[in-house]
């Protein structure tokens, strides 16, 4: 083979593995525009170590521009919920929270039936105990020792995951706000903890050695399919663990967000 012959064949080798590689990264680009998805999932346990009643709960809820979107979608969610518990969103002097009630907590097991229709499951219809069977998986048990909601919100534009401050939904209130040290590794650069206080309210009638903790968190997230899952998100989350007694109506709780958590494409879809 004399040299020019070999240039051409090597030549028509780049030009091959030049074109496979734009369709490699041109099906990775359509993978990513068409697996992108940005979600906002918001979630709230309230749980006591001795039976209580009557009782009320304020958390914050995520607001952007004085509104909150999530609020909205908890309020028009069915969740399975026993007789006697409750929640709504109400405007405080903090702003706009979720208020949940329950008569008491713990309260007894409640049982529920798969409802399919065309081959989807639309709801879980109430039964008796005796129809409850732990072998059947059209049957569900739900524990009450503790209440438990959670919303989700899907939105049509990416996440700013980098700097949601001022942008995206965050709780309120938020005071004393500081950069602090992230308690756990993060194979991200962009990672940034925050501390910061907030505001809850409790009330309950109880023993005078009861112990009741709130939690309540927030994450904003983009997900896409490239050769496997990738996301990145933020996380707002606050909590006061075990409240004693004596420590009812609003009390100040610890809020931590959590910034640049995953990891960030050249080019993300919008």
């Amino acid at each position: 083979m004399n040299f020019r012959t070999l240039g051409i064949v090597v030549v028509a080798a780049l030009v091959v593995v030049a074109v496979a590689a734009g369709g490699l990264w041109a099906f990775g680009r359509l993978s990513s525009l068409d697996s992108y998805g940005s979600q906002y999932d918001y979630s709230v346990r309230v749980s006591a170590d001795e039976p209580i009643s009557n009782v009320t709960v304020l958390v914050p809820l995520p607001v952007s521009d004085g509104s909150s979107a999530v609020g909205e979608a908890v309020e028009s969610r069915e969740y399975l919920l026993p007789t006697g518990w409750a929640y709504d969103v109400v405007e405080t002097e903090y702003g706009p929270m979720l208020r949940l009630r329950a008569d008491e907590l713990p309260a007894d097991p409640t049982y529920y039936r798969a409802v399919v229709e065309n081959d989807r499951l639309v709801r879980w219809e109430p039964i008796p105990a005796s129809e409850y069977s732990r072998n059947d998986s059209d049957t569900l048990r739900v524990e009450h020792d503790a209440i438990d909601l959670s919303a989700d919100v899907r939105v049509n534009q990416s996440i700013d995951t980098l700097a949601p401050e001022g942008t995206e939904p965050l709780f309120e209130p938020r005071e004393n706000a500081r950069l602090v040290p992230c308690d756990w590794p993060s194979n991200s650069d962009d990672t940034r903890c925050y501390d910061y206080e907030s505001m809850l309210f409790v009330q309950y009638d109880g023993p005078e050695t009861t112990n009741v903790s709130v939690s309540v968190e927030l994450r904003g997230a983009n997900s896409w399919w490239v050769g496997g899952w990738n996301y990145n998100e933020y996380v707002d989350h606050v909590a006061a663990y075990d409240l004693p007694a004596d420590r009812q109506g609003w009390v100040v709780a610890d809020g931590e967000l959590r910034t640049g958590v995953g990891n960030y494409p050249r080019n993300p879809p919008q």
